[in-house]
């Protein structure tokens, strides 16, 4: 169980909201257009909590490709409107935030996503006048995940020592960023292996929001 003191940080995509398989749908396909077939499921296994910005070269070197100059451009064009039509929140995830408010426990949100991309899919999941103001991306920091630098800012901006902090994350990345800086990690496995996010490091695993509220107290 999560000390009584902790205060808490959310990942975005695959913790709040329901959006990794979406984003993972539209990467496979422009992977595909591109001439390598990649299923949804493939670009999930491969590219799950990591940042897309990062990867045009990494898939031209691995798969032998020569991307278009605006294949980000294009990535992102789609992305952006499949998110405004199908983000959903995750199940449960809104009374979690709500009995975090209710019980005063300090939280924010930290993501490898951009803010401009959260502004969407937290607005269209009805989340973000509950998170706004207290919203990190790895744009604001050098290292995206693994490094620790992305929640450690946040802890810090925040007021909060590291050790008091633990870390809801659905990614093998982002458990070993927050395992770096030095905090406590629930993996959220709903759609992760939990011995992959176990291996990372995460101290506790959750299935679903209701299991997170377990371990959090908050039931």
């Amino acid at each position: 169980f999560v000390p009584e003191n902790s205060v808490i940080i959310f990942d975005c995509d695959g913790v709040l909201v329901d959006t990794e398989r979406l984003s993972n749908r539209i990467l496979a396909e422009q992977i595909t257009r591109a001439g390598h077939p990649m299923t949804t499921e493939e670009s999930i296994r491969r590219y799950k909590g990591g940042r897309i910005r990062t990867l045009p070269p990494l898939i031209e070197a691995e798969f032998n490709l020569k991307l278009p100059d605006d294949w980000l451009d294009q990535f992102f064009a789609r992305q952006f409107a499949a998110l405004e039509a199908e983000t959903q929140a995750i199940p449960g995830v809104s009374d979690v935030v709500d009995q975090l408010i209710a019980k005063g426990t300090g939280f924010c949100v930290a993501s490898q996503a951009s803010v401009a991309k959260m502004r969407i899919t937290l607005g269209r999941s009805g989340l973000w006048d509950r998170v706004e103001g207290r919203i990190f991306s790895a744009d604001m920091v050098e290292r995206p995940k693994p490094f620790p630098d992305l929640f450690l800012h946040a802890a810090d901006t925040m007021g909060w020592p590291a050790r008091q902090v633990t870390v809801i994350e659905d990614s093998t990345t982002g458990v070993r960023a927050a395992v770096a800086a030095g905090m406590r990690v629930i993996g959220f496995c709903r759609d992760t292996n939990p011995d992959e996010l176990r291996a990372a490091g995460a101290s506790d695993l959750a299935q679903d929001m209701a299991g997170v509220s377990v371990l959090l107290g908050l039931l």
